[in-house]
């Protein structure tokens, strides 16, 4: 299996922060509790460059940050999400289980036209170890509008009509949103909601900088100085249940309004000169992502956040090597 050195400084700033009870805000710009980025892209995007200020034509994630604070897990996405409609998709492997190959059995992200876009997601394959548990999306079809996320727990990929819940925010401002999805909501088609405590969102699409258009390597000192993007905040009640030094693995991707023609925005990062995936994993339309495998790619393509249990201590080990206890992985 390959591994990737998860940042000591991220990890010093979620561990420090973990017995902290006071609600961060979540805005859709990143703060200085996160601490320093998990990972940077490492490619120029091919799904449209959002500059100069003012373009909202394009889509690129330029860095991944990730927090445990007061039972809650925050995660800072920086860049552009492009209001076409396009899917921000966020999958989260967080307990026993999972699927390291999505079925396309579960029906969810309907299209108002009969389809139950979800299902195209089915064959898509992630790096060995990464079995995501739930799926996290987001949709936002006007500049204007707003800014819409889906929670489902996939429950195994085996069943059609799974836990679900979903929210809105307000009409954008300033390309600035920010919405919640209710506890309790339960979703279009969702058996049951997803969540006990509320899930709150934040977008700020102004930003103008970070990686360039193409498929070349990306300017990673440009990417990790974005401070704007996406931004959502769980309860950890709503993953499962964790003990101290438990990780929890996440994938980020920019995806077609469909779900069935991936980019080459993907935190971990794609090899720099990677263009889009599409569905065949070579930038080709197939209808659905069953040729993507992830394994195929250089490096991982998922990031890793540790959770501190509140006020517990930090150990460094041989060589400044810093320990957190047990890593559960199933």
């Amino acid at each position: 299996m390959q591994t990737r050195c998860v940042s000591i400084v991220a990890l010093l700033a979620c561990a420090g922060a973990g017995g902290v009870a006071n609600a961060q805000v979540v805005d859709g710009t990143r703060d200085a509790s996160y601490g320093a980025p998990i990972v940077v892209q490492s490619v120029q995007t091919q799904f449209g460059d959002a500059s100069p200020p003012g373009n909202v034509g394009g889509s690129e994630l330029d860095a991944a940050y990730a927090r445990v604070s007061g039972g809650r897990l925050y995660i800072m996405l920086t860049g552009n999400h492009e209001p076409n409609f396009n899917k921000l998709d966020i999958f989260i492997d967080s307990r026993a289980g999972g699927e390291n190959t999505l079925t396309s059995t579960p029906q969810y992200d309907f299209n108002g036209f009969g389809s139950w876009l979800s299902q195209n997601m089915g064959g898509m394959t992630f790096d060995t170890g990464f079995n995501p548990d739930f799926h996290m999306l987001s949709r936002w079809g006007n500049a204007n509008g707003a800014y819409e996320v889906d929670f489902i727990d996939r429950a195994g990929g085996g069943s059609v009509m799974v836990p679900g819940s979903s929210g809105s925010s307000p009409n954008a401002v300033g390309l600035v949103a920010s919405g919640q999805i209710s506890a309790g909501n339960v979703s279009l088609n969702a058996s049951a909601t997803a969540l006990s405590q509320d899930l709150f969102f934040a977008i700020n699409n102004n930003n103008a900088a970070g990686v360039t258009g193409g498929t070349g390597p990306a300017d990673q000192a440009a990417a990790a100085a974005v401070t704007t993007g996406m931004e959502f905040s769980i309860a950890l009640a709503d993953l499962g249940a964790f003990v101290d030094g438990d990780v929890i693995r996440i994938a980020a991707m920019i995806n077609n309004g469909d779900h069935n023609y991936l980019s080459n925005q993907v935190l971990g990062g794609l090899p720099g000169g990677q263009g889009n995936l599409g569905g065949d994993g070579a930038g080709g339309f197939i209808g659905n992502l069953s040729g993507v495998n992830f394994n195929n790619y250089a490096g991982l393509q998922y990031f890793e956040i540790v959770v501190p249990t509140p006020g517990a201590a930090m150990v460094f080990g041989l060589g400044g090597v810093l320990a957190m206890g047990r890593r559960r992985r199933a």
